[in-house]
């Protein structure tokens, strides 16, 4: 949950944005966030201070920086739906002609009409992807801390438990 959900505020859709970061994550780590963590008032705490979980060796560049973004406290900062998709979408376009130039040519690595900055990205997707499999099979057998819930409900219910109707007076 985005942090300005945490503190009781309005729901707008850059908290969806931030979720979406959060499903970046997992997509990096094959793990959901802070599975290793107890989903308590002390984690609401630290979500609201900025924590997020530790980005995962051999993520490309870009896609920490478009995660970054979407995570960002401010939500006034955060990129909105069509600046997301049209970055995902070059990053897929890249990459598939990438996939389709070399099928045709075993021996040149270069794709045509693509810029230099997307075409490192591109590069930098296919390298990760062997080391990010690798690294996702490390992180899997880490063991979920037992008191670790994954349904919004449950957060609430602890904000509650706690008499707090806000966390902006405890933080």
């Amino acid at each position: 949950m985005a942090p300005e959900i945490l503190r009781n505020n309005p729901y707008t859709p850059a908290s969806d944005i931030y979720s979406f970061s959060m499903i970046m994550w997992e997509f990096t780590s094959g793990i959901p966030p802070f599975n290793n963590k107890a989903h308590d008032v002390e984690l609401i705490l630290s979500i609201c201070e900025g924590d997020h979980p530790e980005i995962i060796k051999n993520t490309p560049k870009c896609y920490i920086d478009l995660m970054k973004k979407c995570w960002d406290s401010d939500p006034s900062k955060r990129p909105n739906i069509v600046i997301i998709e049209n970055t995902i979408s070059e990053w897929l376009r890249s990459i598939n002609e990438y996939y389709i130039f070399n099928s045709e040519d075993e021996q040149s690595y270069e794709v045509p009409n693509i810029g230099n900055q997307l075409r490192n990205d591109m590069y930098e997707f296919i390298k990760a992807n062997r080391d990010l499999m690798q690294e996702q099979a490390n992180i899997s057998v880490l063991q979920t801390h037992p008191q670790a819930y994954y349904t919004s409900r449950l957060l609430t219910e602890i904000l509650y438990q706690n008499n707090s109707e806000c966390l902006d007076c405890i933080i």
